[in-house]
């Protein structure tokens, strides 16, 4: 009920009424998108070698710590010069100490094995045998237990000594603790600790490996040595352990490939799924590779990755399969991730083919900025039609390459930090300037730079760029505003999800002046708190209560144990947010990116300072008008933090405040407590859980007023809930006040609703039983709002287990003005509208308003045809009702399926849909009754006059003397039959006008699961507008100029104002914002992108008609 302008996101929809229904568990498009491309390239230079970083510490050839042992990398090595272990050396010190030394051996940091392609980690070094290369084994181990004598060895002293030895003796367990002040160079300030039995080691807070910490044994402390000596020691081993962790936690919406800089042609193997033995072979790549004592030649490499890109056969990227010919998809992204630990190496001989030169126009020819600029602006496809998905970051529409670039211990001249420099300097200057060049490649070619000191925050850069690329293959659920009226605080807010891994997101975004749209104020899933610190709730023997394993019961406790593997606690832990059971820190639990689960049809709710009416209410009592005004101007709600409330498919219903973003409530429901395990499980298939929208509304309970959240499990479930969220910084567990289930309460897709009713003067919750029931029939719940408890079920009596039924989200509506509900209108999946009667001050006279004898009668049947079943139009939209000015009703709905597997599937001659406008004067209505209006023209993007695709509707009159509405057949003017066309979004009606989205489903890969059109009619007939609402021409301005000329039903040739403007993408209900002469229309789609159409405002159209809605 807090909802403001935009309604149920497009997958909760609709159902076929022929058979048990197959309900999906994925959205339904994501079977036919075209996930993006990601080379990996790795800097396999001779440098990764070294067991030093940065390089400015190497002096004199002594690039090792530890003796090398032969070839270890590969057939090629570097001169076996070591530093020394001589303990009175202040090289030694400064060397082995992490405080300088990047790579060296951190006692706060705990090493985690490399991660094998599955999620699993590699076995534990063994501190007896630490092997120097885990890909190499029988390359021999080092004994970090005992003394070890190295022969006939250089060992690295001072500035200018480099000494042969005969002999040395050392204790190979060792690193140095700077003490934190005084010159670094001198080892007095250094405290040497030698990891030997019988010692205990202090201060170690972040380790998670140590039973005890701060403290850690012996056992503890050799073995996390012996992990970083054998999995950390050097470059490469490092660099090998981080790339490996940040895709070992990808899915599998994505084609990974792999190059080196210095292998032929750079490119190793073709991009591909990254799943099955692909996935397997690129980690046999990246931990096997051999390293060549070679240079660094980027701007070579790059240029080789972006010529892969360029190849058009079906050995190249952009066929729909590897190695496939047909089709090549128009829309696939591309991004190559370059890393490196040093700067390029090929000078001013760089002879680049095909030529790059100045592509940038900065000064400076040939440089990696330059090469990475070329693959960026140049059409890599010009055969293929421009179709790549544009955002804020990358306005590019053609076939192009995105380069992230990822430095590892090397720092340049300039401060990414301080963001893009005015102009960057010449890279042939120095090395450093090299990497401003490594940084500025990144921002030519629309991607990014990051420069990691060390080796867990190289891991964590990687981490972030594949989240980056994710976030751009993103697909966005919905958009809702905190405001209808534009100003300097208006901002929206869009639910997005990662189908590669299930996260999610919510960000917040400020609108401009101009209603475009800002930069990301916020990410929630970035802001989730601690685990500890976290206000997660469910219920459990009728009461709620914290979520945490000393507060479950037995029964409740053994829903987390699978299988007895005594693993429950660590599983509540998981979902609490704690991430150290994770795969990839040693656990046995699926890794996670971000904490917030995916959004996808839960659209988020913004509740703030709403004032309902209630304080002029007739309907209410005295008691009830008084108190209302009350609380609307006590503290408690003049004070209170705005809120955003939606579900996610973590498990969570979460409360996120609007001023920051973080998050100060999530819900459990009770009856999905047994399947959370699901998400712990490293082969997690995707499910829905708490994925349905809420509804938020004031309401008397307990002789106070409160605002009351209705949710529901959506797709996850046969459950719906109350939480008391008057008070948004206090939440507790008795504010979780009820959960709902029954035998006859099917998969919860609709939208419950709460209202006041004449009887005993009691509010409640509108529940729609949903699909899916014991009895496959439609019913209508009405629940005690304080109590849950069941006060009226009203079964339509239509529904079997042949032909199965149930109820769409329940419209409320308060005929006589008196804020009480009156009739209540749903549709169902055999095409019926019906009409309930509430009016009576006795619940058990409720029921159907229509009937014949004692069998409840729907208003109406929507049906293509006979209304035999396969020519029922299923309405699975919650309706719209206004006042008709004859007196009356008009009721609006659309008709359509897609929430079910078969919904994507469009049949060979599909049903054809339609859109509805019934007049309820209290009688049934016949489609006999009604007027057919048609879509008559199409009209395609010629890029001047017209910007996007429009359709045109006719203006029949609709006479009310004999006729009871009117009805738009959803079919293109073209064709002889329909393509599938539906309404299943919520709809809208502003200015006098109704708005609602059409869907049509495509397996096209690069239609991101088909196409919408966004309609706006006269309500009381059905026909086009008599004005122009929309921007067709793109000049900023709506007027006669977007008129299109069309030859009328007469032959007369007219223009007329258009009818509605494609997309291409699904979309969802659109969120509205207006300003004091134009309307803007936030429309989120299944690419990702917010697109913003700029309508007509009210003008001289005065403000909306009164609703009868109750909301």
């Amino acid at each position: 009920m807090g909802k403001l302008g935009f309604g149920l996101s497009v997958m909760l929809c609709c159902a076929s009424a022929q058979a048990a229904l197959d309900i999906a568990q994925v959205p339904l498009y994501l079977g036919t998108r075209a996930d993006p491309n990601i080379m990996f390239t790795l800097d396999d230079s001779g440098s990764m070698h070294f067991e030093i970083m940065p390089e400015s510490l190497i002096e004199n050839e002594a690039r090792y710590v530890y003796p090398r042992a032969n070839k270890i990398y590969g057939n090629e090595d570097y001169n076996n010069y070591t530093v020394t272990f001589d303990s009175n050396n202040d090289r030694n010190a400064y060397i082995r100490s992490n405080y300088n030394n990047k790579l060296y051996y951190n006692p706060q940091v705990t090493y985690l094995r490399w991660v094998n392609a599955d999620g699993s980690l590699m076995e534990k070094a063994k501190p007896k045998c630490a092997w120097h290369n885990p890909s190499k084994p029988d390359m021999g181990c080092r004994d970090l237990t005992r003394e070890n004598n190295e022969e006939k060895l250089r060992y690295y002293f001072g500035p200018k000594e480099r000494d042969y030895v005969t002999e040395e003796i050392y204790w190979p367990a060792v690193y140095f603790d700077y003490k934190g002040s005084g010159n670094v160079k001198n080892s007095s300030n250094y405290t040497r600790v030698e990891i030997r039995p019988g010692k205990t080691y202090l201060n170690r807070p972040t380790r998670s490996d140590c039973v005890s910490k701060p403290v850690c044994g012996y056992e503890e402390e050799i073995q996390n040595f012996a992990n970083w000596y054998t999995y950390y020691r050097s470059r490469i081993l490092a660099a090998r352990a981080g790339i490996g962790r940040a895709f070992a936690s990808q899915g599998q919406a994505l084609r990974v490939g792999f190059a080196t800089i210095n292998a032929s042609g750079s490119v190793i193997r073709d991009v591909a799924a990254f799943s099955g033995t692909n996935r397997s072979d690129f980690f046999n790549d990246l931990y096997s590779r051999d390293i060549p004592a070679a240079g660094t030649p980027l701007r070579t490499s790059l240029q080789h990755v972006g010529n892969y890109f360029s190849k058009t056969g079906g050995d190249g990227p952009w066929a729909a399969s590897a190695g496939s010919t047909l089709p090549h998809l128009t829309c696939r992204q591309s991004y190559n991730i370059l890393m490196t630990d040093g700067y390029w190496s090929e000078g001013r001989a760089y002879n680049p083919d095909p030529a790059v030169g100045d592509q940038d126009n900065d000064g400076t020819a040939d440089t990696l900025a330059d090469v990475a600029y070329h693959y960026w602006k140049t059409d890599l496809r010009p055969d293929l039609a421009n179709k790549v998905p544009t955002s804020t970051e990358d306005p590019a529409n053609w076939q192009h390459l995105v380069n992230f670039t990822v430095g590892l211990g090397v720092n340049g001249t300039l401060n990414p930090a301080s963001g893009k420099p005015v102009s960057w300097p010449s890279p042939y200057g120095s090395d450093a300037k090299k990497i401003d060049d490594l940084w500025h490649a990144a921002v030519n070619s629309k991607g990014n730079f990051f420069s990691a000191a060390d080796p867990d925050t190289f891991a964590a850069a990687l981490s972030s760029t594949l989240a980056q690329i994710a976030a751009r293959n993103s697909s966005a659920s919905s958009v809702t505003a905190n405001a209808t009226r534009l100003d300097s605080n208006t901002h929206i807010y869009q639910a997005r999800y990662n189908s590669g891994d299930w996260s999610g997101q919510l960000v917040s975004i400020p609108l401009n002046s101009d209603g475009t749209l800002g930069e990301i104020a916020w990410d929630a899933a970035t802001l989730i708190p601690e685990p500890s610190a976290r206000n997660i709730f469910t219920r459990q023997d009728g009461v709620g209560i914290p979520f945490r394993w000393d507060t479950l019961n037995v029964t409740n406790r053994a829903l987390f144990n699978v299988a007895g593997d005594n693993q429950g606690e660590s599983r509540v832990a998981y979902l609490r947010g704690d991430r150290s059971g994770e795969q990839r820190n040693g656990g046995a639990f699926r890794n996670r990116s971000d904490l917030l689960g995916d959004i996808i049809n839960s659209d988020p709710v913004y509740v703030g300072k709403r004032d309902y009416g209630y304080s002029s209410a007739a309907g209410l009592t005295q008691t009830e008008r008084e108190g209302y005004q009350a609380f609307l101007s006590s503290t408690a709600i003049t004070r209170r933090p705005p809120m955003l409330y939606v579900g996610a498919n973590d498990g969570m219903l979460h409360g996120f405040r609007v001023a920051d973003g973080v998050e100060r409530l999530a819900y459990i429901p009770s009856s999905l407590l047994g399947e959370l395990n699901q998400l712990t499980r490293p082969n997690y298939s995707h499910r829905y859980y708490v994925d349905g929208t809420p509804r938020v509304g004031d309401a008397y309970l307990g002789s106070r007023w409160k605002s009351i959240l209705l949710g529901s499990t959506g797709a996850g479930g046969k459950a719906v809930f109350a939480i008391d969220v008057t008070a948004p910084d206090n939440f507790t567990a008795d504010k979780m006040l009820w959960e709902f289930t029954d035998s006859e309460m099917g998969v919860a897709l609709a939208a419950p609703t709460l209202v006041r009713v004449k009887a005993d003067n009691k509010w409640v919750a509108l529940v729609a039983n949903g699909y899916n029931s014991t009895s496959q029939t439609a019913r209508l719940f009405v629940l005690d709002l304080a109590t849950g408890a069941i006060i009226k079920e009203i079964d339509t009596e239509v529904g079997s287990s042949s032909e199965p039924n149930g109820l769409s989200s329940p419209l409320p509506v308060d005929q006589d003005g008196d804020r009480v509900v009156d009739y209540v209108y749903a549709g169902d999946l055999h095409g019926n509208l019906w009409k309930f009667d509430l009016t009576d001050k006795n619940s058990a006279q409720w029921g159907s308003a229509l009937k014949t004898g004692n069998k409840p009668k729907p208003l109406f049947q929507a049906c293509n045809g006979s209304c035999s079943a396969g020519t029922r139009q299923p309405i699975t939209m919650r309706p719209l009702a206004i006042r008709h000015p004859k007196g009356g009703v008009m009721v609006m709905m659309g008709t359509g399926s897609y929430f079910t597997n078969d919904d994507k599937l469009v049949p060979a001659t599909p049903r054809l849909e339609a859109v509805y406008g019934i007049w309820d004067t209290g009688a049934t209505v016949l489609s006999s009754q009604l007027l057919q209006q048609s879509i008559t023209h199409e009209f395609v993007a010629n890029g001047t006059t017209i910007k996007f695709n429009v359709r045109v509707v006719s203006n029949r009159n609709v006479n009310y003397t004999s006729q009871k509405g009117w009805y738009l057949l959803l079919k293109s003017p073209s064709l002889s039959k329909g393509v599938g066309e539906r309404a299943v979004s919520e709809m809208l009606y502003r200015h006098k006008r109704l708005i609602f989205n059409t869907l049509i489903p495509s397996a096209d890969a690069c239609d991101f699961g088909g196409r919408s059109w966004l309609m706006e009619l006269d309500p009381i007939s059905g026909a086009r507008l008599t004005y122009s609402v929309f921007d067709v021409n793109g000049d900023g301005a709506v007027n006669d100029d977007d008129y299109v000329a069309i030859e009328d039903e007469a032959g007369n040739d007219i223009k007329v104002p258009v009818s509605g403007k494609q997309f291409d993408e699904l979309t969802t209900t659109p969120s509205v914002v207006e300003d004091a002469e134009m309307e803007r229309k936030y429309i989120s789609g299944s690419s990702g992108n917010i697109s913003v159409t700029l309508e007509e405002g009210a003008g001289d159209l005065g403000g909306r008609q009164s609703w009868l809605q109750l909301e």
